[in-house]
């Protein structure tokens, strides 16, 4: 169904809302959780302007992110939407950002900026536009409801248009936060501040970890296992210049401050370095997977066969929840008795010609998923489900069209 493009401002505004209830966004809640709470005893003006910022800085980066993917895409390469978790050097990056975040939280670094010439209150709103950074660069890679039809429409559309569907999507992500930033009444109805926010704050700390860890894993599955150890040492070496850089906090030393400045160049060096290694194929276990290619889809096809194709990538966690669905023993049965072949193209680093397939089929990004019955497409699937709403699904239209082929080749 076309659409118009008020409809795909709608859709990306209402998909932008959901994305705040997908796995995705989950890890880096504590960026959220934290300031609300902390500005909950401050005036309302304190509170709105802080709301206004973490609001700005989502909408940055995804104004970043479009321009980048606008100007990629018009100079020849196939991209989509969670195109910046391919990238093993950015990926190394957030990775000690979050980590640097969690030893902030647990009250190992003090992560407050000081900007000449600029009080106290917009400091700390700087902090809360680089929450909003964070959140959206971690945070949107995986499709939500309703955003596949607007990140698909924006890709085709000229780059003003594009710009502002992303725009629209970043403003229904930050939408609810700036809601409770600016509404009193809501932000009354937390406990008065004391102890147990510093309990909180230490306590958020560990979704912050498990986002490094997440991280990590995403860097190994794009890289292969030889990674690990630079990137760890590299960690260790950061939590070296952290402690070394709170030693010597009272003192004056120009060490110091030359830390401060290498420790981001140590990063840096490590994730060119980590870059020059080749990435690896992924195994699948021992479930009858089809690797997916163009030629071997289109030879099934053209015998007539029934083929479940599912899209996804190691840095989408709504993909990983998903693919435990699609692994379950009820699913995996079904599938089996009725002759669909199980294919999986991963996306996990770029490939432009997973990117044209998700292109031709109005994908603009994972997870993305579609059933061919006998050869023929049924249309994509949802990009949610249950065990029990797929059963749903695949029985519709598999009994409707019993005649699937058994055979993957």
């Amino acid at each position: 169904m076309e659409h118009t493009f008020p409809e795909i401002l709608a859709l990306a505004f209402v998909g932008g809302l959901v994305l705040n209830l997908m796995p995705c966004v989950f890890p880096i809640l504590s960026l959220k959780v934290l300031p609300i709470v902390r500005k909950s005893s401050k005036s309302r003006w304190s509170t709105a302007v802080d709301g206004v910022y973490y609001t700005a800085g989502v909408m940055s980066s995804m104004l970043l992110l479009s321009l980048v993917l606008i100007l990629l895409r018009s100079a020849g390469h196939f991209l989509g939407w969670g195109f910046q978790m391919q990238s093993p050097a950015l990926v190394i990056g957030l990775l000690h950002v979050t980590f640097l975040v969690g030893m902030s939280f647990s009250g190992f670094l003090d992560l407050s900026i000081k900007v000449p010439f600029v009080d106290a209150i917009t400091a700390h709103n700087v902090g809360s536009f680089f929450a909003g950074v964070l959140s959206a660069l971690i945070g949107t890679p995986c499709s939500a409801p309703f955003m596949v039809s607007a990140v698909s429409f924006a890709l085709l559309q000229p780059g003003l248009r594009s710009i502002a569907i992303f725009q629209v999507m970043g403003l229904g992500m930050a939408l609810p936060y700036l809601i409770i930033s600016c509404s009193p009444g809501l932000t009354r109805l937390l406990p008065k501040p004391g102890r147990w926010m510093e309990y909180l704050k230490q306590f958020l700390a560990f979704p912050m970890y498990a986002t490094s860890a997440w991280l990590l894993h995403v860097l190994v599955s794009q890289k292969g296992t030889h990674v690990l150890l630079p990137t760890v040492l590299s960690i260790v070496a950061v939590s070296l210049g952290v402690w070394f850089l709170r030693v010597m906090s009272n003192v004056k030393m120009q060490a110091s401050k030359a830390l401060a400045v290498l420790l981001p160049l140590f990063v840096v060096g490590t994730a060119i370095y980590i870059g020059r290694f080749r990435g690896h194929d992924h195994a699948y276990g021992e479930l009858a997977v089809v690797e997916f290619s163009e030629a071997r889809l289109a030879r099934l096809l053209r015998k007539d066969k029934t083929v479940f194709l599912s899209v996804g990538a190691e840095w989408c966690l709504t993909c990983k929840v998903n693919e435990k669905v699609l692994e379950s023993a009820s699913v995996q049965s079904f599938l089996r008795t009725h002759g669909v072949i199980y294919m999986k193209a991963d996306w996990t680093n770029m490939d432009s010609t997973i990117a044209e397939y998700l292109s031709e089929h109005g994908g603009g990004g994972v997870p993305f998923y579609e059933l061919y019955v006998n050869g023929k497409s049924v249309g994509p699937m949802p990009q949610i489900f249950s065990e029990k709403t797929l059963l749903e699904i695949l029985s519709k239209h598999l009994n409707a069209n019993p005649s699937s082929k058994a055979s993957p080749e």
